[in-house]
C-alpha cells in the first residue's frame, strides 16, 4: 500500500507536468522544449547502503523559443522522484548536496565546454540574494545566444558593469533541496526551484545533468546475494512554457541494487585447549609484528611457525575472517587523491597498487560525467581534509587525471566560489563523503581471560587467486589494494585515525575492529583476509572451578560495512544531517570463530573402599610430557588439577562425601592419594611438590567411603592405577590386596605418535 501511495503521488506530479506541456499551436507558433534521456551510466549499488550514489540523470533538451537579448531568462521548477528515499547529505536550510549542472562546464577535453568554468548559484559573481526567492535562486540575463547562456563567466549582466546584485552572473550549477514545494516532508523527492532555463531553440541542444543524488538502497528487500533490483527516477519540469520529458511511465533506471559484501570464516579454530597457554607473550603485553608472529617470545606456546600449503605462514593455524566483494565496485576509496597517492598509472584506465598507505587531502572531482570510483561524488570546494577552497586540482595528468576520461582540462577549476549565502545552503561540502569504504568485525562471546588481536594493515587480492597471498605481506602486482585498521566509535564512525601500532598486532577493544579501504581495483572482484590471533595465559586456579580462560564457550564474529546504524533517524533524510556518509545497516549473522576446550582426562575407578579393614590408594600420572617430535612423539606439555567425585556410601552409612580438588599436577608429574587419610603427594622428576598439609591438597573426607570414583584431570593425557589392600598394610604384609588400571572414559582422538603399534587398553 505504501508503494502505491508513493507512486500515486508520482503519477500526480507527472500529470501536472504533462498538463503544463501546452501544444505548439497554443504558444503562438513556438514549439515546446523536448528533453530525452542521454543515456548516463547506471551503477550497481550496495543493498546494505543507506546513502548510495545513484547514477547521474542526464537529459538533452531541444526546441523552444530562445530568450531575447537583455531579457531575464525564464525560470522553471524541477522535481526528481526516486523509488526509494533520497538520502543526499543535508547541507543547511532545507538544501542538500544534489546538484543540477547545465551544459557540462569543465568537461573532459576534447569537448566544446572543456574550457568553460564552473560557477555555482550563490557564488561570487552569481549572488542568490533575491529578497523574493531567498538563497539558492539566481537570475540570468540573456545575451541572445543560447549557446553561451551558461558559460560560467562572472560579471555578466548585459552591460559589463561589476556584478554585485541579483540578476548578475551566468551560473551553471544549482543546488537541490529536500522535498517538493508542495510537501517539504516528502522523503523521495528533490526540488530545484527557480532555475533559469534558456530554451536552446532550433538546431541546438541543452544538457541537464543531475548529480550527487544518494538513495536508501536498503529500502528494497534483496532476497539473494546475486539478485539485482532497480532504483528508478521520475523527472518533471514546470514553467511558463511546455516541456516534454521522455521517461518511461515506471521511471528510468538510475541504479541496480545488489548485496555488496560476503563475510565468511574460511578457517576457524574449535580445538584450542584451556591448559595450553596460547601466545602468552602477546597476552601479557609484548608486541609482535604480524610477519614474525607472536611465537618467538617466552610463554608463546601453541604456535605454528613456518608456511604451509594454505599460504598463510604464521597464520596457518589462526582463525581467518574473509571479506569478499559481490560486485567489482562494491569497495571504494574516499577520494581520487588516494588513488593517485597509493597507485601507479599503468595505462588505459588502470592503476596498480604501489604500497602506499596515504589518506590524502581531498582533490577536486569536478568534471561532469567522470566516474572517479570513490565514495565522494561531484566535489569542488573546501573539502573536509583540504582547507583551501578550490586550490588543488588532481595531479598528475590534469583534471581529470589519467585514466579518468578521454582527456584532461588541465588547470581549469574556476567557479564554486562563495559569498555569504553559502553559509545558508552549505554549498562548500556538496558531494563529500566522510570516509572510504569501511569493513567491520564484531566479536561476541570471547571467553573471559582471553583476548583477540588483528593486524593493523591487510592487503586485498583477487578472488580465486591461487596461491592466496599472505594477508599481511605486500607483493606489488599481486595485491590489488590495502585496508588499514582505524580507531572508531561503537558504530564504526569518526574521522580517519589509523592504528598502525608500529606494525605490531593490535588488541581488539570493545569487541569491534574496523578497517578502511585506501586503495582497491574497481575492475576486479576482490577479497581480503583478516587473521584473528587468539592469546591467553592459562590460570587454572583462577575463577574456580572453571579456571581461565573460561572453557567451552564458542566465540563468534559478524562482519559488514561501517559505519552502521539501525536507528530510524539514520535512514530519514530529514534527521540524518549529523550522520556520516556513506553509512549502512548492520548486517551479517554471527559465525563461529574459535572455542577454548576444557583440558580434561576423565577416569573411572569402578570400586574403591576405605572401610571394613581395607583402604584404597590411587596414583594418577600426567603423561603429557613426552620425548618430543624429534623422537616421533607429538604430545603437548600440560598441567592441571584433578577433581574427585564420589558415588556410594560414606562412613556409618552417611551420604557420599562432596567432591574435592587436588593441587596442580605438572607435566610429567604423578599424583598419589590415600582415601583414609588424604595423604599422598605430587611428584615431578623425582621431587615432591608441596601443595598443602597433605602434599596433594586432598583431605580425608573419603575415610569410611565405599563406592566408585570419577576423577577429572585438567590435562588431556593421563593414566591411573588403584590398589586396594588391608588398612595400614604394605606390599610385604600378608593379606588380601588387588590392583587395577583406571578406566579412561573419553573417546579416542589424541594421537601421541604417528607409528603403528600396540593399542592402549584398560
Amino acid at each position: 500500500m505504501a508503494d502505491f501511495r508513493k507512486w500515486f503521488y508520482v503519477l500526480a506530479v507527472i500529470a501536472l507536468a504533462l498538463g503544463l506541456c501546452v501544444p505548439a499551436s497554443a504558444q503562438g507558433g513556438t514549439s515546446a522544449v523536448n528533453c530525452t534521456n542521454a543515456g548516463a551510466a547506471t551503477p550497481t549499488v550496495r543493498a546494505e547502503g543507506l546513502t548510495e550514489l545513484v547514477g547521474d540523470i542526464v537529459f538533452t533538451c531541444t526546441g523552444g523559443p530562445a530568450t531575447p537579448a537583455n531579457t531575464v531568462v525564464p525560470q522553471v521548477n524541477i522535481s526528481i522522484i526516486l523509488s526509494v528515499n533520497i538520502t543526499s547529505k543535508l547541507t543547511g536550510h532545507g538544501f542538500n548536496e544534489a546538484l543540477l549542472i547545465i551544459d557540462e562546464p569543465n568537461q573532459a577535453a576534447p569537448g566544446v565546454n572543456s574550457n568553460r568554468p564552473i560557477l555555482n548559484c550563490g557564488g561570487a559573481g552569481a549572488p542568490d540574494t533575491s529578497p523574493e526567492s531567498g538563497p539558492g535562486v539566481c537570475s540570468i540575463v540573456s545575451d541572445g545566444n543560447p549557446a553561451t547562456t551558461y558559460n560560467g563567466v562572472q560579471n555578466k549582466n548585459g552591460t559589463g558593469a561589476p556584478c554585485n546584485a541579483f540578476g548578475c552572473g551566468s551560473p551553471n550549477v544549482f543546488q537541490g533541496r529536500q522535498g517538493s514545494p508542495f510537501n517539504t516532508g516528502l522523503l523521495n523527492n528533490i526540488s530545484f526551484l527557480g532555475v533559469p532555463f534558456d530554451p536552446p531553440g532550433t538546431g541546438a541542444a541543452r544538457t541537464l545533468r543531475f548529480t550527487n543524488i544518494r538513495g536508501n538502497a536498503n529500502q528494497d528487500a534483496i532476497a539473494s546475494t546475486f539478485i539485482q533490483v532497480p532504483i528508478t527516477a521520475q523527472v518533471s519540469i514546470t514553467g511558463s512554457q511546455g516541456f516534454g520529458i521522455n521517461v518511461p511511465l515506471q521511471g528510468q533506471n538510475v541504479a541496480f541494487v545488489q548485496h555488496g559484501l560476503l563475510t565468511t570464516v574460511p578457517q576457524n579454530r574449535l580445538d584450542f585447549v584451556q591448559c595450553n597457554t596460547e601466545n602468552g607473550a602477546l597476552a601479557t603485553g609484548s608486541n609482535f609484528a604480524p610477519g614474525a608472529g607472536p611465537c618467538g617470545g617466552p610463554g608463546g606456546g601453541g604456535c605454528n611457525g613456518g608456511p604451509n600449503a594454505n599460504g598463510f605462514g604464521f597464520f596457518s593455524n589462526t582463525p581467518i575472517v574473509r571479506f569478499a566483494e559481490t560486485f567489482a565496485s562494491s569497495w571504494k576509496v574516499r577520494n581520487v587523491a588516494e588513488i593517485l597517492e597509493n597507485g601507479t598509472f599503468i595505462g588505459g584506465n588502470s592503476y596498480e597498487y604501489n604500497g602506499g598507505l596515504s589518506n590524502a587531502n581531498e582533490l577536486n572531482q569536478n568534471v561532469p560525467g567522470v566516474n572517479y570510483n570513490t565514495e565522494d561524488g561531484f566535489v569542488y570546494g573546501t573539502g573536509l581534509q583540504n582547507p583551501t577552497p578550490g586550490s588543488t586540482p588532481p595531479s598528475p595528468g590534469g583534471n581529470p587525471p589519467q585514466g579518468f576520461g578521454t582527456g584532461a582540462t588541465g588547470a581549469i577549476n574556476g567557479g564554486f566560489t562563495f559569498n555569504n549565502a553559502f553559509n545558508s545552503t552549505g554549498f562548500a561540502t556538496v558531494g563529500q563523503a566522510t570516509q572510504g569504504t569501511r569493513l567491520f568485525l564484531s566479536f561476541a562471546n570471547v571467553p573471559q581471560g582471553s583476548a583477540v588481536f588483528v593486524p593493523p594493515v591487510i592487503y586485498l587480492y583477487r578472488q580465486n587467486q591461487t596461491p592466496r597471498p599472505v594477508p599481511t605481506t605486500l607483493t606489488i602486482g599481486v595485491n590489488t589494494g590495502v585496508a588499514v585498521l582505524v580507531n572508531t566509535d561503537s558504530a564504526g564512525d569518526t574521522a580517519y585515525n589509523p592504528n598502525f601500532n608500529g606494525g605490531n598486532l593490535v588488541a581488539v577493544s570493545n569487541n569491534l575492529a574496523v578497517y578502511e579501504v585506501l586503495f582497491e581495483d574497481p575492475s576486479a572482484l576482490e577479497q581480503v583476509d583478516v587473521p584473528v590471533v587468539v592469546a591467553w595465559v592459562t590460570n587454572l586456579s583462577a575463577n574456580p572451578p572453571l579456571g581461565l580462560p573460561v572453557p567451552n564457550q564458542i566465540a563468534t564474529v559478524s562482519g559488514g560495512f561501517a559505519p552502521f546504524y539501525s536507528s530510524p533517524a539514520a535512514q530519514n533524510p530529514q534527521t540524518s544531517a549529523s550522520f556520516p556518509i556513506p553509512r549502512f545497516v548492520p548486517t551479517g549473522a554471527p559465525l563461529n570463530l574459535f572455542d577454548i576446550n576444557k583440558c580434561a582426562c576423565d577416569l573411572l575407578f569402578p570400586y574403591v573402599t576405605s572401610a571394613g579393614g581395607f583402604d584404597t590408594g590411587i596414583a594418577i600420572a600426567n603423561t603429557s610430557l613426552d620425548p618430543g617430535a624429534n623422537f616421533g612423539f607429538f604430545g603437548n606439555p600440560q598441567q592441571g588439577i584433578v577433581q574427585f567425585f564420589y558415588f556410594g556410601v560414606g562412613a556409618n552409612n552417611a551420604a557420599q562425601p562432596a567432591s574435592q580438588t587436588s593441587g596442580v599436577v605438572p607435566s610429567g608429574g604423578v599424583l598419589t592419594y590415600v582415601l583414609s587419610s588424604g595423604g599422598g603427594a605430587i611428584t615431578s622428576s623425582g621431587s615432591t611438590i608441596s601443595n598443602g598439609p597433605n602434599g596433594s591438597s586432598l583431605d580425608n573426607r573419603a575415610a569410611g567411603f565405599t563406592g566408585y570414583i570419577i576423577a577429572q584431570a585438567g590435562f588431556q593425557w593421563c593414566h591411573a592405577f588403584a590398589f586396594i589392600s588391608g588398612l595400614g598394610e604394605g606390599p610385604l604384609n600378608a593379606g588380601i590386596s588387588e590392583g587395577y588400571l583406571g578406566l579412561i572414559l573419553d573417546p579416542g582422538g589424541l594421537v601421541r605418535t604417528g607409528q603403528a603399534s600396540e593399542n592402549l587398553v584398560h
